[in-house]
Parts: structure tokens; C-alpha cells; sequence
């Protein structure tokens, strides 16, 4: 075994942080990997879960506001409020220990500080009884009305109040539930920012002017990086009050994306400037410095104060980073449209989940993929694949999502238009009845991740196209 020794610059909570790579080749394979480093933090984390990863679903409960319509995908996907015990009890019986849940926060937090935990009470009880650990997903694309139209305010994520009153229902929750310590405080907050701010698909419907002009959507990048600061430290506050022991886990995922420009097409300051956008909110929760995105944001009307308050703030200690990745988040620009990949293009899973992490290099979770039946089988087998080669390489994978356990509705059109109530069967079950991917996903399930450092199977890995 020959190695050969790199280092190549990552970002870290507003300092440069030196990663070693080691480059091992072996007899047995031709193809170089890479075996970076993992601090003491991260070595921490990791051993906090099980050795061959954890394999975890989520229950489905978007809530944005689309064309004056609140949207509830608790309710409308196979109405969880009525079917919840059946839908657990299937998840727990194929395996499954590990659970994203959270009430839509927009019919949770009914005014100011006053809360309806009426059904999370019973949701969280069923998966006590079933041995089920929820990761809390505290609020997912929705804000409550009430928020802009009693503050007299922008709309949702425009509204420069919003963080606060956020940060009010996190403490809440975390005094309500002391047994839950796995928390997602805002879920894919590009994604949010992006839908809500720049392309004007929901909620306040805001875009700017031409691809240039990002200023919506470094408003709400900044207000939803807030109430994801607000609401950690609102319930780190809540641990350190009442002296509990186990450690608090942030998992926070995101929408893992990324764009090129197509020969010709004459869109590549486009492209470079979806690539750097990506990365806007994730580096204000963390607090990781960077001169061309403090440049970018500066730019689009954050102020450096505003700029500098989320260095010293934003963190990633006791933080997994949550991959969210779709084959529809790899876009192409060409010169009169844009294209995203298909379940049949090459999935890109593994170099992106790289670049991320060289970015962000913490724990890594696979939080979120699904597929309609044509493509589901392919599709979980492909991540299981490039999770397994990651950790083979010695990044720390954690896990494996498969998002969600039943049907959902509308999303193939992004909740909108005369298609958005069509029912979309990409979990592991449709109305209670386990589908083929249910049974896949329980068999790696029992598998398990191999351990970091074993023997890598190339021709797996090229029979994927990676």
C-alpha cells in the first residue's frame, strides 16, 4: 500500500482549516480515494450512532402558503392526523428506529406564545411505545399567517420578525418533549429561501430582477439563517437550564445542488452564481467566512454587521450535516431554458456529497431521496451505493434516508397549478401496503454500512456511472 500524502484548504467556523487527505491506492484497484480527517468533534458525533449507520424515513409535512392556499401535507398525503398509528407501527415493523418528524409549524404555533401540541403529543407517545427516535423538523417551508398580518410586516420569510417569534416556539418544544435531543431547526434552508425568494413559486411569491438581482432572496437567506441560530440556541438554553445530560445533536440538512452551463449557451456567470447561492445560508448558520460570499451578500443588501454577527454566532459544533439530494437538483442551463437530470441521467450523489463536505466537513447523514416506483429501486440501491463508498473512503457517514414512508401529493409540480392535489406514490408505502423499495430499504437496513476502511468493490461502484 502506497500513500500519498495532500492538503487541500476547508472552511470552518470563519477560519481556515487544514484537512488532511491521504491518497491510498492499493494492488488490488486502480482507483485512488481519499481519507480525510476527522476532528475530534466529528470522531465524537459519529460514535454517538450506531457502527453500521442508522436508516431512517420521515413523515411528510410541508405546509408553504401557494397562490392564498395553505398547504398541509400532514393532512392531504394520506392523512397522517388519522392514520398515524397504522403509518408507525409499518415503519417500525420493517425496521426502522429512526424518524424526521415535526407538526407544520404553521398550525402548530396558533399566535403568540400559544402553541397546539395536541397532536404532537400522541404522535410522540406512538413512537415511545414503539421505540422510535424522532429527529424534531421544527419548521419545514411554512410560516402561520398571523406572524406578517398581526406585526403588519413583509410576508413569511421577508419578515424581519419572523427569527424571534420562531426562536419562542423552538424553546417551547424542547421544554415540552426532554427525551427528544435530535433536531432539525429550519429543513433545506436554501430550498426555502429559493422557492419562497427567488423564483416566486410560494409564500410571499417575491423574485428579483433577472438573475443578477438576489436581494429577496439574501432577505430571507438572512431571516431564515436567523431563526435557525435563534432556535439552536433557544434550546441549547432549555438543556443547560434544566441541567440535562445527553447531548443535543443539530441535524441540518440541506438540498445538496449544483448547476453548469451547457457549451454555448453563454450562462455561465449564471451558473458560477447558482453555485455560489447554494452555499449563502448554510455558511451564515455555520458561521464559515468567505471573502466571495461575503462579497455576494454584501452586495445583494445584507449589511456587514448583519454580516459579522453571524461569524460570531453561526456554529457547527454538535451539527451533522443532512444530505437532500434528488437527481432533479443537478441542473443544466442552456442557452433558451434549463434542464434538470432525470432518474436515468448518472447520479451524482457521491461527488456532490464531496464537494459539500470539503465545504462543511462534518458527520454526514443522508436525510432525503425518493422516486416513483418506475425508478425507486434503482434509485435506493444508487445511494445505498455511493453512502457505502463514502464511508469506505472515510468520510463520516452516519446514515441513509428514504423520504417518506407513504405517498405524497403534488410535489411533481411543486404544489401548484391544476396538478398540485395529484398523489405522488414515492414512499416506502402507498396507503399502508409496502411497496418494492420498502422491502429493498428494509434488506439494507439489515445490512448495514460496511466500517470505514473496507475493502472497496470497484466494479460496484463503475457499474454506477459515478
Amino acid at each position: 500500500m502506497v500513500f500519498h500524502v495532500s492538503y487541500k484548504s476547508g472552511l470552518t467556523n470563519g477560519k481556515r482549516n487544514v484537512i488532511l487527505l491521504a491518497m491510498i491506492q492499493t494492488r488490488t484497484s486502480p482507483v485512488l480515494s481519499f481519507q480525510p480527517l476527522w476532528t475530534p468533534e466529528v470522531a465524537r458525533i459519529v460514535s454517538d450512532f450506531p457502527k453500521k449507520g442508522i436508516f431512517l424515513t420521515g413523515i411528510e409535512g410541508s405546509d408553504p402558503k401557494i397562490d392564498g392556499v395553505r398547504r398541509n401535507q400532514l393532512k392531504e398525503a394520506h392523512d397522517f392526523y388519522q392514520n398515524y398509528e397504522a403509518r408507525l407501527e409499518k415503519i417500525r415493523e420493517l425496521g426502522i428506529t429512526w424518524l424526521r418528524f415535526g407538526m407544520p409549524y404553521s398550525q402548530v404555533h396558533a399566535a403568540r406564545d400559544h402553541f397546539d401540541f395536541s397532536f404532537c403529543d400522541k404522535v410522540v407517545k406512538k413512537c415511545g411505545e414503539l421505540g422510535i427516535t424522532i429527529m424534531a423538523d421544527l419548521l419545514h417551508f411554512g410560516l402561520p399567517d398571523w406572524l406578517h398580518e398581526e406585526l403588519n410586516e413583509d410576508q413569511y420569510f421577508q419578515n424581519r420578525f419572523f427569527p424571534g417569534e420562531f426562536a419562542r416556539y423552538a424553546h417551547a418544544f424542547a421544554e415540552r418533549y426532554p427525551h427528544i435531543r435530535h433536531y432539525t431547526i429550519v429543513n433545506e434552508p436554501y430550498l426555502t429561501a429559493f422557492f419562497s425568494s427567488k423564483l416566486g413559486l410560494w409564500n410571499e411569491h417575491r423574485w428579483g430582477d433577472g438573475w443578477q438581482d438576489d436581494r429577496p432572496f439574501v432577505n430571507a437567506t438572512r431571516n431564515i439563517a436567523q431563526a435557525a441560530i435563534l432556535g439552536r440556541k433557544a434550546i441549547e438554553g432549555v438543556w443547560d437550564h434544566e441541567g440535562r445530560k445527553e447531548e443535543l445533536i443539530f441535524v441540518q440538512n440541506e438540498s445538496f445542488e449544483v448547476s453548469t452551463a451547457a457549451p454555448g449557451s453563454g450562462r455561465e456567470a449564471e451558473a458560477e452564481r447558482f453555485n455560489l447561492r447554494r452555499f449563502a445560508v448554510l455558511d451564515l448558520i455555520f458561521g464559515v467566512r468567505d471573502e466571495t460570499m461575503r462579497r455576494y451578500l454584501l452586495d445583494q443588501g445584507l449589511s456587514d454587521a448583519e454580516y459579522e454577527w453571524f461569524m460570531d454566532y453561526g456554529s457547527m459544533t454538535k451539527t451533522v450535516l443532512g444530505i437532500d439530494h434528488y437527481p432533479t437538483c443537478v441542473h443544466t442551463f442552456y442557452k433558451d431554458r434549463t434542464q434538470d437530470n432525470s432518474p436515468t441521467d448518472p447520479y451524482r450523489l457521491y461527488e456532490i456529497t464531496k464537494e459539500y463536505w470539503e465545504r462543511y466537513p462534518l458527520p454526514l447523514l443522508h436525510t432525503e431521496v425518493n422516486a416513483w416506483p418506475d425508478h425507486a429501486l434503482s434509485l435506493c440501491q444508487q445511494t445505498y451505493d455511493a453512502m457505502a463508498r463514502l464511508k469506505q473512503e472515510g468520510y463520516p457517514v452516519i446514515g441513509m434516508g428514504w423520504y417518506g414512508d407513504d405517498l405524497q401529493v403534488g410535489w411533481h409540480v411543486a404544489m401548484r397549478g391544476p396538478r398540485s392535489k395529484e398523489e405522488n406514490p414515492v414512499g416506502l408505502f402507498y396507503k399502508g401496503d409496502a411497496q418494492p423499495v420498502a422491502l429493498l430499504f428494509g434488506q439494507l437496513l439489515q445490512t448495514g454500512f460496511p466500517d470505514r476502511g473496507e475493502t472497496v468493490d470497484v466494479g460496484t461502484w463503475a457499474a454506477h456511472s459515478f
